[in-house]
């Protein structure tokens, strides 16, 4: 197998978590399935074609740098017999680059990254909403993979951590994702640091990789 890595920066962020109500949170890097839409839109893939066309290849991504985090407060109204008004907060990331990897079998690979390299871009991704939009794309070459590394710099499931590795200005994150990796549903997301895994994994650039089929995906119909 092989990989392809593509350097990616948007206005901004938000890729939204699933479990807040009352405000829109977003993952610090986007999980596997939006690193997949994002791969659909460059390659022109529909999204509800996205599971089947990309399931025997592995997803992920790693924050390159970002410019900080704002807010933004939307007023509402509401009716529920009577209107009711309220705020509702959206915690959004400024101007972040991402690496965003793609693993799969070395003719697929090599077919998706001569798309891309001879059709260029069909769709622009964004950043997780349609108003995100993407600053800057660049192609690397394709590249071998690490099929048995324990030491990520991305994300990865708390159960599959065995020690963290800080280094200065290390950010560190501890959010629930819908996933099947294993029982406990709560995900490290690093930053200038590394996570020592307590089995290896497939990796990229020290990006872990993981299938679609262990996470929830909800294509838009």
């Amino acid at each position: 197998m092989k990989g392809i890595v593509i350097e990616i920066s948007f206005s901004d962020a938000l890729f939204k978590t699933h479990y807040t109500k009352g405000f829109r949170q977003t993952y610090p890097i986007p999980l596997p399935t939006s690193v997949a839409g994002i791969f659909g839109a460059i390659l022109g893939i529909r999204r509800e074609e996205v599971i089947e066309k990309f399931k025997d290849h592995l997803f992920g991504a790693k924050l390159l740098s970002y410019k900080g985090i704002y807010q933004e407060n939307t007023s509402y109204i509401q009716y529920k017999g009577r209107p009711i008004r309220g705020v509702a907060t959206t915690i959004i990331i400024n101007n972040p680059s991402y690496l965003i990897a793609l693993i799969a079998k070395d003719n697929e690979v090599e077919k998706i990254y001569k798309k891309i390299k001879e059709d260029g871009i069909t769709y622009f991704p964004y950043g997780g909403q349609n108003d995100f939009f993407v600053e800057e794309i660049k192609l690397r070459e394709i590249m071998d993979i690490n099929e048995k590394n324990t030491l990520i710099e991305n994300y990865a499931p708390q159960d599959f951590v065995e020690k963290i590795e800080l280094e200065k200005n290390t950010e560190l994150q501890i959010l629930p994702v819908r996933h099947k990796l294993s029982p406990n549903q709560n995900f490290y997301f690093i930053f200038k640091g590394k996570l020592k895994l307590k089995e290896a994994i497939p990796s990229i650039e020290n990006i872990g990789v993981y299938p679609l089929e262990k996470f929830y995906y909800l294509p838009i119909k």
